[in-house]
């Protein structure tokens, strides 16, 4: 079965061995220094109750995590994925540092099984997530209920990424990051999120180190792309500061460019 056709059957995929264990060391030191980067130039701000820390600007945007973002490898499999070779990236990506929230949702506009325009037709956009440590064996990963791209629900699933995977799922798959594993029974599920948060530590597999993760989004052009940007994007005042903080130098524009990708700036086609 191609990559596109079990992703339009599960709504998710795992590619196993993307990044070498060299590259993830790396990684995980460009994030650091990024952050730090970031916290100097006060755009930094961390999640209330939570030990998330992000950053404003999207990956595009940070010099040292650009070339991430437009990995020939994480490029060709969204393109796999998507069955296209027209890939656009239109400014949604972060990164994270530390545990955030959890609780299984949607991503895409019409968060509603089967209630509004991202149920009709085929939707054509999918986030992709590097996760830089071991989430086969501890906590701090996704969960993803199998097909709910195309149903209500699903069977829910550990994604059991190791440093170096790549999973990806539609913006319409229900999931939820951060996942808990409870000891002696790892891969049993708690979808509640209000009892997730309350489990003890000592029932807990610990994260292997402090979680950190890239999230970016691809599509391609057409009418659901053009209705996550225009009712999400430029309508969320703090995805619009996000943009505000997304200014792309020569080098960015040229990388993205030499990348074969479509670079779409949505503050840019309002003003």
């Amino acid at each position: 079965m191609k990559p596109y056709e079990l992703f339009n059957k599960t709504g998710y995929a795992l590619k196993q061995g993307v990044f070498s264990a060299e590259e993830i060391v790396r990684m995980r030191n460009e994030v650091t220094a990024q952050f730090l980067n970031d916290q100097s130039a006060g755009i930094t701000h961390q999640v209330a109750k939570t030990k998330a820390k992000y950053a404003k600007g999207d990956l595009l945007s940070k010099k040292l995590l650009r070339h991430i973002l437009l990995d020939p490898r994480i490029v060709q499999m969204a393109k796999d994925i998507l069955n296209t070779d027209s890939l656009v990236y239109f400014g949604d990506s972060t990164y994270q540092l530390g545990t955030g929230s959890r609780g299984f949702h949607r991503d895409c506009v019409d968060r509603e099984f089967g209630t509004g325009p991202d149920w009709q037709g085929q939707y054509n956009l999918i986030r992709m997530g590097i996760y830089l440590q071991d989430h086969a064996h501890f906590s701090g990963g996704l969960k993803i209920k199998i097909g709910s791209h195309l149903n209500n629900s699903g069977k829910s699933k550990f994604l059991d990424t190791m440093a170096g995977d790549v999973a990806a799922w539609s913006l319409k798959t229900l999931h939820s990051g951060n996942a808990v594993r409870i000891k002696g029974l790892k891969n049993f599920s708690i979808d509640n999120s209000s009892i997730e948060n309350r489990i003890p530590d000592f029932m807990k597999l610990d994260e292997e180190q402090e979680r950190a993760a890239l999230f970016m989004t691809f599509g391609v052009e057409g009418v659901h792309m053009e209705r996550y940007i225009n009712e999400y994007m430029l309508k969320r005042p703090d995805v619009i500061e996000n943009m505000k903080a997304s200014v792309y130098d020569d080098e960015a524009i040229a990388l993205i460019k030499n990348s074969g990708v479509k670079l779409i700036q949505p503050l840019l086609q309002t003003a």
